[in-house]
């Protein structure tokens, strides 16, 4: 598991959002490009978070990779830090009733029901944190941050 999350809205303008199968790349990427952008100067630096479980994890990883490539064509550094980890999602099977309740007599069902077993398994996750700053607190819960700033663009 990760480190623990710092707490940063006591410091900084914080946008949370979660990336799941049915989220729209190009909403969560104007969501983020504008909370960055249109934070003012005078007021707390702005960080977006976004967390997304392993099989949507490509789909965070097009959103970032969208958010930066716009932010950097504007001349902005964008400090990016990465954090790994893992949730425990609880799940029961689904069962089809595959009889015909006609054709079922009325004195004994056709099967006898079965309790559903809870299945718990481990769901590794990722969060990304992008900003215009770098941010301390992440720094050190999740090392060096991966810089890309305009003269980079080869490398980013």
């Amino acid at each position: 598991m990760a480190p623990a999350t710092p707490d940063l809205s006591a410091k900084y303008t914080l946008l949370q959002l979660s990336v799941i199968s049915s989220s729209s790349i190009s909403n969560r990427t104007t969501s983020l490009i504008a909370h960055i952008k249109n934070t003012p100067a005078d007021s707390k630096p702005a960080i977006v978070a976004l967390h997304a479980k392993a099989p949507v994890a490509n789909k965070l990883i097009s959103i970032v990779e969208i958010a930066k490539r716009d932010l950097k064509e504007n001349g902005s550094k964008v400090y990016q830090y990465n954090a790994l980890g893992s949730e425990l999602i609880q799940s029961t099977p689904t069962t089809k009733d595959a009889t015909n309740q006609d054709d079922m007599s009325d004195e004994e069902p056709a099967f006898e029901k079965v309790e559903q077993k809870t299945a718990v398994r481990n769901v590794s996750t990722m969060t990304t944190y992008l900003s215009l700053t770098p941010i301390k607190e992440l720094k050190q819960a999740y090392g060096y941050p991966y810089l890309c700033s305009p003269s980079m663009f080869h490398f980013c």
